[in-house]
């Protein structure tokens, strides 16, 4: 039997012009699990470095990685078309009822930063 659990918030980002600044900043205090560059898009997907317990945190702790940012790596943000915090869970049996919250206060930082969130749900193997 398998556990319900979470697992981690990966900041996915998508852009037409160049991003390089943004993911060099937020490399200094996360990580960068994919950097993807083509002649048409840039992609990077970003989680948090830190031994986070709760979506709530991780949020959070990326969203000061990003408000710490320099004004070069903020335009670059803004030209991006995606922003969004994927909330990764593993699926299980149980418990019977798994819940995890996300704060008032967190969901107006992600939405004062223009982000949105998802969330993944991987199969229990």
């Amino acid at each position: 039997m398998s556990e319900i659990q979470f697992l981690n918030v990966d900041l996915e980002l998508e852009s037409k012009n160049d991003i390089s600044v943004l993911v060099g900043e937020l490399a200094k205090k996360a990580i960068v699990l994919n950097y993807d560059k083509d002649d048409y898009r840039q992609s990077a997907r970003i989680e948090a470095d830190t031994d986070i317990k709760t979506p709530d945190q991780a949020i959070n702790h990326l969203c000061e990685q990003l408000e710490s940012c320099s004004r070069n790596a903020l335009k670059q943000w803004l030209t991006c078309s995606k922003r969004t915090f994927d909330i990764g869970f593993n699926s299980g049996t149980k418990p019977k009822c798994f819940n995890q919250a996300i704060k008032s206060d967190t969901l107006l930082r992600i939405s004062a930063i223009d982000a949105g969130m998802e969330i993944t749900i991987y199969p229990v193997e």
